[in-house]
């Protein structure tokens, strides 16, 4: 699904100024529902990798609360200057350059580890699974989410966009873990977690026009493929998406479906 993680960093690099900046709603709530579903407690040490602008980071330090703490880390430099900036009035989190893949702290320095919409961007998500494992102290716990449907507009629109690049990228295929909750299953028992817990939720997000629903692909991943497409071609290019995502006289809105999974350190023998 991703492409490759040196283009993904500059990427997320580029948009962080705009990222979840853009009159949205869409990381905020899934993160707000992420840190719900982890059920982290006051007190809790947590580990957020791919922390991006503060969607986990903000709310799951509210629910550490005072006594706990929570580290944020992200690869994109300016994701990093930005969310500290933004959160330096918070005492209790820290945020720094660090690796979703690997993340490079002592073992067994957390009772929660997140991760939202992120692991499907990873070379290797069941290595990752893997890493974390060993992070987490006895019984913790991972939580993270990932897509499990899009409105199928959304992609046939990204499509439409697509084939006005003069380099259409070339994607790594999704991972299998991804593809359906046996599969998620799977994986984590191999990584050595119990109690696994699947759930899903639908998110409306709106938009007041197209070229409101541009800037919002622009502010993430998508940008990946508008930056692809020569100033020139851009206004056909938005034309055809347009045409993709229209309704007649119904507002512009896409439903996407945002599986969250929770599942604790398990037991050695």
């Amino acid at each position: 699904m991703s492409a490759e993680p040196s283009e993904v960093i500059a990427v997320f690099d580029t948009v962080a100024s705009r990222y979840d900046h853009v009159g949205v709603d869409f990381f905020t709530p899934i993160g707000a529902e992420l840190v719900r579903r982890a059920g982290i407690a006051p007190g809790d040490r947590v580990l957020d990798v791919g922390c991006g602008r503060g969607a986990v980071l903000i709310p799951a330090a509210a629910a550490a609360g005072p006594t706990g703490r929570v580290t944020g880390t992200d690869l994109a430099p300016a994701m990093v200057r930005l969310t500290a900036e933004a959160l330096a009035g918070l005492p209790t989190v820290t945020v720094s350059v660090g690796d979703a893949q690997a993340p490079d702290f002592p073992p067994a320095s957390f009772d929660v580890i997140t991760a939202g919409l992120v692991l499907f961007f990873l070379p290797d998500p069941p290595a990752a699974l893997a890493a974390y494992r060993s992070l987490l102290r006895p019984g913790g716990r991972l939580a993270f989410s990932a897509f499990a449907g899009y409105d199928p507009r959304y992609p046939r629109a990204m499509q439409a966009l697509a084939r006005h690049t003069d380099d259409p990228q070339t994607r790594r295929p999704e991972h299998e873990l991804f593809k359906s909750e046996p599969g998620i299953r799977t994986a984590l028992a191999a990584a050595g977690y119990a109690d696994v817990q699947i759930t899903q939720f639908a998110l409306r997000s709106r938009f007041r026009d197209i070229e409101h629903w541009l800037g919002w692909v622009r502010s993430h991943a998508g940008e990946q493929t508008v930056r692809r497409i020569p100033a020139e071609r851009l206004p056909v290019a938005l034309a055809d998406a347009a045409a993709e995502l229209a309704r007649p006289g119904e507002p512009l809105e896409l439903t996407t479906s945002i599986r969250i999974v929770r599942a604790q350190q398990a037991r050695t023998p």
